[in-house]
């Protein structure tokens, strides 16, 4: 049985933040001059996590918190489960990943906040380090960059995970991350009926704008001038 589970603006938006997380990495780590780069990635970035979380409560049913947010009693059952006659595969977000899913997103929200706090020392700096001390300033450079070194030990265990249940567990979870569509074996599967994914395309296109304004808001309106003698 063929179910369509993740519809376009999750997928849209998964996607969108994998290539996001790509280009982060080379405007800092390959690429030369390209820091001014990185700073509009990280605005790119605050924008998909916001449309995220307004997804997240009033989007397509698989993609909203509520639906595959568990408690970590459920979640140590399922891990326990795996591999065993007891394991039911999950429709949408299994509870593992709904607690990464927990887990990236509040380090991505940290580390596009710290990021309006930084300075690259030499050019470059977010619309908000003039405004706050140099401890805090350290603090938020502190932040910024170990969150960074620990989003990739993150992504590695995360395509981990997803060698394992293509093999293993026999689901393709790039595959119907791409289509949308999961395949579901019904002695194998969690009981509850499969709910109609919608795409809801005037909410997300709402909720697309909402966060490219909300952005805009705290990156231009609310920021503060810079500082003449952050050039000095």
């Amino acid at each position: 049985m063929t179910v369509y589970v993740w519809d376009f603006p999750t997928r849209i938006f998964h996607w969108l933040l994998v290539a996001t997380l790509v280009s982060q990495y080379l405007t800092v780590e390959v690429l030369d001059n390209a820091i001014q780069w990185h700073f509009y990635g990280g605005y790119f970035m605050m924008g998909l996590i916001i449309f995220r979380l307004l997804w997240g409560i009033m989007g397509a049913y698989y993609a909203r918190f509520s639906a595959f947010i568990v408690s970590p009693a459920v979640a140590l059952t399922y891990a326990k489960s795996l591999n065993t006659s007891h394991y039911k595969a999950s429709l949408g977000h299994n509870p593992l990943g709904a607690y990464s899913i927990i887990f990236v997103l509040t380090a991505l929200i940290t580390q596009t906040i710290s990021g309006l706090f930084v300075s690259d020392d030499i050019f470059d700096s977010g619309p908000y380090y003039s405004a706050v001390s140099a401890s805090t300033q350290d603090i938020m450079n502190w932040l910024h960059h170990n969150l960074f070194n620990a989003i990739w030990v993150f992504l590695v265990l995360h395509i981990g995970a997803m060698i394992f249940y293509k093999f293993k567990m026999k689901q393709d979870l790039v595959k119907s991350m791409l289509s949308g569509y999961k395949k579901i074996n019904d002695s194998n599967n969690e009981s509850s009926e499969p709910i109609d994914t919608q795409n809801f395309w005037l909410r997300a296109f709402i909720f697309a704008g909402l966060s490219a304004g909300l952005v805009y808001m705290i990156v231009v309106v609310l920021a503060p001038e810079a500082s003449d003698e952050f050039y000095y």
